[in-house]
């Protein structure tokens, strides 16, 4: 009789219009345009390069793999075209957090995709990686951000004052935070 071998499969990341599956580095050449159309600046308050498609893929290629981080292409079920992504990074195993990052492509906005696509990620991170708790930070004047956070039930837990320099004025960093036990999937 033949030896039955252990076999791990990656967990389904699947929704109803979205699936998630691991990012490569063509897709991230193929979808740097989105970060470029998406107003750079507005997404972080940290210094920002800006790269060329290529670099940007050969960063992602000499990224160290860890299990601490992990960035996902959101696809749309019925064509398999990538709308999005989605990341987490930061994951403290201590304190069973991580911190998320989504960006969805310019014309698929505002089609539910980011939202189905958040869900699902939490519900991965939750369930099988045990964390408690999952945040993400945002401008203030990110009025789509915090729409979204707040439909997914993350709960604002604080502001950082003036943390974002955008358009020549600072702004307020809002930090939310969705706990598992909150998390109503």
């Amino acid at each position: 009789m033949a030896e039955k071998k252990n076999l791990t499969t990656q967990p389904a990341l699947i929704g109803n219009k979205v699936y998630l599956r691991p990012a490569t580095a063509e897709d991230v050449a193929n979808t740097y345009h989105w970060f470029l159309l998406s107003d750079p600046s507005s997404m972080t308050c940290r210094p920002l390069t800006v790269n060329t498609a290529a670099e940007a893929a050969e960063a992602y290629k000499k990224a160290e793999r860890s299990p601490d981080r992990q960035l996902f292409m959101v696809v749309r079920k019925k064509d398999n075209v990538p709308v999005g992504k989605i990341r987490f990074f930061d994951l403290n195993n201590l304190n069973r957090s991580a911190e998320l990052g989504l960006l969805v492509d310019p014309d698929e906005q505002q089609k539910g995709f980011g939202a189905e696509a958040l869900e699902i990620l939490c519900e991965y991170l939750f369930a099988s990686r045990g964390l408690n708790k999952v945040y993400a930070q945002t401008g203030s004047f990110n009025d789509g951000a915090k729409a979204l956070l707040e439909s997914a039930d993350f709960k604002l837990d604080g502001t950082l004052r003036r943390h974002y320099f955008y358009k020549g004025e600072y702004h307020d960093g809002l930090i939310y935070s969705l706990l598992a036990y909150e998390f109503g999937r």
